[in-house]
């Protein structure tokens, strides 16, 4: 079973308190518990107690659960970075999918665009919903971040999420077929492969492997344009959080990154994507 593993807490909730702060039934709780979602702690009287952190994670799974209609398979993959990795595979099976960034976070950038906005630790970290604590180790580099935070804080300060990982040492002027560097920026079931091996670009052209029922849930809206086109399946893309488009194999889509949007493959089938962005936005 998935176990929270935010370190302990002096300050606990039973069942009941916790039931009434995130407004479900006692019994949905437990439900989520029998569908492996969560693992409550225990009392030395085998009470089910429960920390700050643990009321974070079921709040997470009911705005899944209830906004989303996500099942439970799609709300664990998300929580994976918040919980404890499961015990490691044994008899050489396939491990997991990493959800975690493969390349390196600049904390300079982080720390950067928070001092531009003339802003404080305490308050970004509010503003987000993070500890001020960890917005401190992010900005040096000292913690592990799951894309849902590095989404929050990329579109807080207006820019798009890869604009915060480590460029490629090495640049060259053409990229062969399959050769792009593979970035994972911790987002479950999403590889992309960036098309150009370049420091300074206005472009950031990738090719993006999306597994069915994955994608950015998240709404985000940042600085610049995008520009999609389906290679392969299908994708669900929602802007203003009411147009809703479904793109299907040779479909093309364009808007402003400041439009706020969200995506998903829809199909049964992993998608293709090129996806272009230019952190530039052209004013009319």
């Amino acid at each position: 079973m998935i176990e929270s593993n935010y370190g302990s807490n002096t300050i606990f909730f039973n069942i009941n308190e916790v039931a009434k702060i995130i407004e479900v039934s006692t019994s949905t709780i437990r439900n989520w518990e029998k569908k492996d979602l969560f693992t409550a702690k225990r009392s030395a009287n085998s009470y089910r107690i429960y920390s700050l952190n643990d009321i974070e994670i079921l709040k997470r799974i009911k705005h899944y659960s209830k906004n989303y209609q996500m099942n439970s398979q799609a709300i664990k993959d998300i929580l994976m970075p918040h919980i404890q990795a499961p015990p490691i595979i044994k008899n050489n099976l396939k491990k997991p999918p990493s959800h975690t960034p493969s390349r390196k976070l600049l904390g300079s950038k982080w720390k950067d665009h928070r001092i531009k906005l003339n802003k404080t630790l305490e308050e970004v970290a509010l503003d987000i919903d993070i500890s001020i604590s960890y917005l401190s180790k992010i900005e040096n580099c000292q913690a592990n971040v799951s894309y849902e935070v590095i989404q929050k804080l990329a579109s807080y300060y207006g820019e798009n999420v890869l604009h915060f990982f480590e460029p490629e040492e090495e640049q060259n002027i053409i990229v062969e077929k399959g050769k792009g560097e593979k970035l994972q920026t911790g987002l479950p079931g999403v590889l992309m492969e960036s098309l150009i091996a370049q420091k300074d670009k206005v472009l950031f052209p990738m090719m993006y492997y999306v597994e069915p029922g994955y994608g950015s849930i998240m709404t985000q809206k940042h600085n610049g344009e995008e520009f999609i086109h389906v290679l392969k399946g299908v994708l669900e893309i929602t802007l203003d959080e009411k147009d809703l488009y479904t793109l299907k194999e040779g479909d093309s889509i364009y808007f402003k990154s400041s439009t706020s949007h969200s995506w998903k493959n829809k199909d049964k089938s992993t998608a293709k994507l090129l996806w272009v962005h230019s952190p530039l936005e052209r004013n009319i």
